[in-house]
Parts: C-alpha cells; sequence; structure tokens
C-alpha cells in the first residue's frame, strides 16, 4: 500500500521522543559542545577589538564670552562642519603624519553636539588603546592649521583633554555567547533528533499502527518496569517481565491475557493449535511475550508445550530461571532421527505455572538445517496432542528460520516494539508470513510506552492487579484439562 508521507500527530508518541533525546543525550551534549568551541574559535580569529578616546571643545562667539541661542547654533554648525573635515584626506594625512606610531591609522574620528549645550565631543575609534588616544592628540595639533576653514565667527577651544577608555567598545562576552551558541547547538540537534524520529515511520502509537501498516493488531502490550525497588535499580539486577509474579502490572497481565484470548478464539473457530511467534529485529521482546503467553495459558488450566526454536540466540530458559536443565535439549534432540523417547526426555515441566518446556542448550549454528529437517515436521505433529504450542523463533529480519517454521505452523504473530523497527520493514515480514502456508494474525505491539495508563480506571490502589498476580487470578475457574506429557 502506498503511504501518506504527510505528518500526522496521532502517530507520534512524546514518550518516543523524550525516550529518542535520552538515548542519544550523548549526541545533544556533544552537539552543545561543537558550537561552544567553534563560537569560541570564531570570536578569537574574526572579533576585532575597538578602543575609543574622546575629548571635548566648547565653541563660543569671538564677540562674546557668554552661552546664546547664537552659540548653540554656530554649534550645529561647527559640529556638522567639523565632522565633515575630520573625513577628508588631508585632517587623516595631518593626523598620520603627526606620529611614527599611527602611519597606519586606519580608524574613525566623529565629532557631534552634546545635547541642546555649546559643546562638541570629538571621539576617535582604534584597534588600539594607544592609537585611539595618539588620534585625538594629533587633532589638537594638526586642528590650528585648518580651524580658519571651519568658522570666522566662532572660536573653539578645548574644555576636556583627549581620554581614552582602557576597555574595547565593542567589548564581547565570550563566555556567555559560548555557552549561548552551545545552547542553540544543543535544541538544533534536539529539533533534528524529532525529525529523524517522526521519519522512520516507526510504530509509536496504536493509531499509527493502523494507519501504517498493513496487518491487524492483536494487542497492545504496556510498557513494564523490571526493576521496582531502588535496591534492584542500584544492584541492576536484569529481572524479567512474568505475568506469573505478584508484581507485574494488571495492565500487562490483562494485554497477555488478550492474545490469550485471540489463540482461543483461533482454536475454538478453527482447530488451530500451534502459533509462532517472532519479531523482525533483535530486542523486540518476541521471547518476552512467547513465554508470558505460554505461561498465561498455563495458568488458564490448557496443557501448552512452549518451543525455543531460536537455537542461535535461545533465551527462553533464561526468561524461567534457567531451570531447564535436560540431557536431551532441543538442538540435540532435533539433530537426530525423531523418537518419542527423544522427545519425552526433551520435554521438562515448569512446576511454577504448568507448562511443558523444549529449550535447547547454547548457540547451535545448525539452527536453519534443524528447523527445516523432517525431526522438526515429526515433533511438531506430536506435540498437537497438547492444547497449545508456542514456537520462539529468530528475527525474521535477519534469519530464514521464522519463514520456515511458519510453513508448518498453524497461524503465526509478529511483536512489533514500540518506535524501533521502520513500519516498511514491519510490512515486509508480514507479508512473508501471509504467504506461508499457516494463518498470519496480525502484530503484538510491544513495550507500547504512554498509552495505556488512561484506559485502566483502577488508580494507584490496583496498579498491581491482585495479590496473586496472574496465578491466583486464573488459580480456579479456569479451563478444566488433563495434565501430564502428552505423547
Amino acid at each position: 500500500m502506498n503511504r501518506s508521507k504527510t505528518l500526522q500527530w496521532s502517530n507520534i508518541s512524546p514518550y518516543c521522543l523524550v525516550r529518542m533525546m535520552l538515548r542519544n543525550l550523548w549526541t545533544i551534549i556533544a552537539a552543545a559542545l561543537v558550537f561552544s568551541m567553534a563560537a569560541s574559535l570564531a570570536l578569537e580569529w574574526f572579533y576585532v577589538p575597538e578602543y575609543q578616546a574622546q575629548m571635548t571643545y566648547a565653541v563660543n562667539s569671538r564677540t562674546t564670552s557668554y552661552i546664546s541661542s547664537g552659540n548653540l547654533t554656530s554649534t550645529r554648525e561647527v559640529a556638522a562642519v567639523l565632522s565633515d573635515l575630520l573625513e577628508t584626506d588631508i585632517m587623516k594625512d595631518g593626523i598620520r603624519n603627526s606620529d611614527p606610531r599611527l602611519k597606519d591609522f586606519d580608524g574613525v574620528i566623529t565629532a557631534a553636539q552634546i545635547g541642546n549645550s555649546n559643546f562638541i565631543e570629538v571621539t576617535s575609534t582604534a584597534s588600539t588603546p594607544e592609537q585611539a588616544f595618539l588620534a585625538l592628540d594629533a587633532v589638537t595639533e594638526v586642528f590650528p592649521n585648518v580651524a580658519g576653514f571651519i568658522s570666522g565667527r566662532s572660536v573653539l577651544n578645548v574644555l576636556r583633554n583627549p581620554t581614552v577608555f582602557p576597555s574595547p567598545s565593542n567589548m564581547v562576552d565570550v563566555d556567555s555567547v559560548s555557552r549561548t551558541v552551545g545552547i542553540i547547538g544543543a535544541l538544533v540537534m534536539i529539533a533534528l533528533l524529532c525529525w529523524f524520529s517522526i521519519q522512520s515511520e516507526t510504530i509509536q502509537t496504536r493509531t499509527g499502527a493502523r494507519k501504517l501498516l498493513d496487518a491487524p493488531v492483536i494487542a497492545s502490550v504496556c510498557h513494564e518496569q523490571k526493576n521496582r525497588t531502588l535496591k534492584t535499580i542500584l544492584k541492576r539486577v536484569n529481572k524479567q517481565v512474568q505475568v506469573f509474579v505478584p508484581t507485574t502490572s494488571f495492565a500487562y497481565t490483562e494485554q497477555i491475557g488478550t492474545v490469550c484470548s485471540q489463540l482461543e478464539h483461533e482454536a475454538d473457530a478453527r482447530g488451530r493449535k500451534v502459533f509462532l511467534i517472532t519479531g523482525v529485529g533483535e530486542s523486540e521482546g518476541k521471547s518476552t511475550v512467547a513465554g508470558n503467553v505460554a505461561a498465561a495459558l498455563a495458568l488458564k488450566g490448557y496443557n501448552v508445550a512452549l518451543v525455543d526454536c531460536d537455537l542461535r540466540k535461545p533465551a527462553l530458559n533464561r526468561f524461567f530461571g534457567s531451570v531447564y536443565k535436560s540431557a536431551m535439549p532441543l538442538n540435540k534432540l532435533l539433530g537426530r532421527p525423531f523418537s518419542k523417547e527423544n522427545m519425552m526426555e526433551c520435554m521438562v515441566r515448569n512446576e511454577q505455572v504448568g507448562l511443558y518446556m523444549l529449550f535447547p542448550h547454547g548457540s547451535d549454528a545448525r539452527s536453519t538445517e534443524l528447523v527445516s529437517g523432517k525431526t522438526m515436521d515429526t515433533l511438531l505433529e506430536n506435540l498437537r496432542a497438547f492444547d497449545f504450542v508456542i514456537v520462539d523463533t529468530p528475527p525474521m529480519g535477519m534469519f530464514p528460520d521464522a519463514e520456515v517454521l511458519a510453513e508448518k505452523v498453524d497461524g503465526s504473530m509478529l511483536v512489533v516494539r514500540q518506535d524501533y523497527t521502520a513500519a516498511c520493514d514491519v510490512n515486509d515480514a508480514a507479508d512473508s508470513l501471509r504467504n506461508c502456508k499457516s494463518g498470519f494474525l496480525g502484530v503484538i505491539l510491544n513495550d507500547m510506552m504512554g498509552t495505556f495508563r488512561s484506559q485502566y480506571g483502577y488508580g494507584s490502589k490496583y496498579g498491581y492487579g491482585s495479590k496473586y498476580g496472574y496465578a491466583g487470578k486464573y488459580a480456579q475457574g479456569g479451563k478444566s484439562k488433563d495434565s501430564g506429557k502428552e505423547g
């Protein structure tokens, strides 16, 4: 389908933008430092300080010594003529020739009336304080030779000798400028990161998923905090998000329950039992979803087999606390001709939740060869004696194992993590699964942050579900199925 590139705010989650900023905080800091250093270097290379010196003339009439309206008029006239005179070549050459230190003088000398008075202030601006002072000093020497050209009716007397200011008139606070430019650099980088986040067209909201994906959304699984106490955070305990522990939130267990309801419907309506759960890339959370869906079904009373077919990087044994120990792990089972004895030896019952685990040990480079073999076909056929079989696979975007297994199962689902994989890549994976023999059920939006709290009107009192968590919820009234190993 052709997707519109028009920006739609309903597709964007503020949480994703904030998370993007935090993940790329180092780039923001780097941009601020680069801009700040660039500003400092630019000021060092291009900034030219300017120093000023000033002197004051009093303008009086030749016929009177008191201040009159005529004096004020003469002052304006003299100031205008003097300004023009100071710009003439005669005056500039006289200043340069007055002192060897002024031979390269290229400053500016101006004259202006001070308010409504008979005073004229002459200001010299140069690249050094010395030149600014010497230029005005030269004016006092050169001026008598040209004073007659200014006014025949007025007399100019020096009221205040040249005074130089030690600080530049165009002083720049380098530290302040560097800080300001650094902040601008950080804001520019933040804007670029936001733009990249928006243009990447990852799935950030459920509304965006409906618009960008060519697949139905089965459920949206909210983000779940792994470490809830300061002690576990400081110790960096790598806890798993599990529906069968009391601390898992009600929202999370409910969304996993939504996936289970979909599988129950498929089983009742179409007789499907074997379901594949996969993702496009690594770290989408597919193994966590697969483990929790299998555990939730088992806690409801179903006989469930959980098969970890991610032979290259198995994760489900770690998810269940590394309780799986068998002399016939899955990769060893698949490498031999099928026998029920081997299958029974491979299956280990998880006593905590009541499901049966078929997991590999370590990493096996023969993954594709093993899952595409006849032993895998026979194993899945025998596992149909269970009510449900959940199969975890390697990422579709990296290995062909998931597509191979999708030809052997009844239904497949795609786990899509919030703001992680581009929608176009998800659509390609969905098309691949849709073209397999198994029925493609849709996508499970995972680790969705900022879109669930308002959907559950339970408040903080019930923020963590019931006292006994998911296990307590389904300990009574669940589906009644025979337990035990199925052959």
